[in-house]
């Protein structure tokens, strides 16, 4: 009571998330409440829009992993509120993924929508704490006024299949969980020429493409790298689907490719698995493999490819993430606790 919604503000994929992924959103300015889409032209909200607002709220699902143009739509929404001095109020939610593990280099090159901060592509944030680490890391000169409003009993050891909750898909090709979980990695190929899943009705957990020798891949496959992943040989067909992958990677062409099940998700790598891939790829079909210009994007800089290009092994690149892994880990916001701290009265339990 009392409170009145002036403009409803929506991210990549829409108000309902039924948007394909890359494609504009149309603003919604007939009816009661306007709905002004950040994903095209205009990216933030602006000084005019700001009049007579009081409280702007951030309510946004994420996936845990640094690709995902949500958190950048916030980022640029924060700034908005610092430049016209509106209050931000983040309803904070689960990470999917979870709060502990870690996985890839810390972004050196972040000013993409699909890489907007110096994190790990598996960053084991909230978005509530996201906000909290752009408020001391972007915001930290400005007059920023930020509430989080926390997740209840959620911890940090928690993923999805553990809270209970139903999965409401975000966006159109991350239908299930273990898409989201397997995005966390295999999201990489799309900056090579490889079929990433998209025109499949499994995106990410299947891959693949009409040069890639999928049976000697997926036999190199070190078994450490798949924990928590069966792997299994599919030969498939990429398929336009409406409102999904209008025009997917090798659209009409056989693909030869690798199908990923799900057995244990607290024990999947997916980043470390899809740099095992690529290293594959790499060693076995250097003449056909090509990267495009959004990998470097993707991978928060140069590093991952010329690492990959020079021959290094999957362990040897992981091994070199480790000591800057610890260190965001030691600095980076936690609003949440474990289970065990908790147990040990680091955090109580209200």
């Amino acid at each position: 009571p009392g409170v009145t919604f002036k403009t409803i503000y929506t991210p990549e994929h829409g108000l309902r998330g039924q948007a394909e992924a890359g494609k504009s959103v149309a603003s919604e300015k007939t009816g009661a409440v306007p709905t002004i889409s950040l994903y095209g032209k205009q990216k933030r909200p602006t000084k005019d829009e700001f009049k007579g607002v009081q409280l702007f709220v951030v309510d946004l699902p994420d996936v845990g992993s640094r690709y995902y143009t949500y958190m950048a739509t916030m980022k640029e929404c924060m700034a908005a509120c610092a430049e016209s001095g509106v209050p931000v109020l983040v309803l904070d939610r689960p990470n999917p993924l979870g709060g502990t593990v870690l996985e890839g280099p810390v972004a050196k090159v972040f000013e993409s929508a699909v890489c907007s901060a110096p994190i790990p592509a598996r960053h084991g944030m909230t978005l509530g704490e996201i906000a909290a680490f752009f408020q001391q890391t972007v915001f930290e000169k400005s007059k920023l006024k930020l509430e989080i409003q926390n997740v209840e009993n959620w911890r940090r050891e928690l993923t999805h299949p553990a809270c209970t909750l139903p999965w409401t898909p975000p966006s159109p090709n991350l239908p299930t969980f273990e898409t989201a979980l397997a995005y966390a990695g295999t999201c990489l190929f799309e900056g090579i020429n490889l079929n990433e899943g998209r025109g499949t009705e499994t995106p990410f957990l299947l891959f693949g493409a009409p040069w890639m020798d999928n049976k000697a891949v997926s036999a190199a496959i070190d078994p450490a790298l798949a924990a928590g992943f069966t792997p299994t040989t599919r030969v498939y067909i990429p398929k336009p689907i409406p409102g999904k992958a209008e025009n997917p990677e090798y659209k009409g062409s056989v693909c030869k490719g690798i199908r990923l099940e799900v057995t244990d998700s607290d024990a999947a790598r997916p980043f470390s698995l899809a740099v095992g891939l690529l290293a594959e790829l790499v060693k076995r079909h250097r003449g056909q493999l090509q990267w495009k210009p959004n990998f470097d994007v993707l991978a928060g800089g140069p590093w991952l490819r010329e690492q990959l290009v020079a021959g290094r092994s999957a362990a040897e690149i992981i091994a070199a993430t480790a000591a800057e892994l610890a260190a965001f880990d030691a600095a980076r916001p936690k609003l949440y606790s474990t289970t065990a701290q908790m147990q040990q009265g680091y955090l109580k339990a209200d």
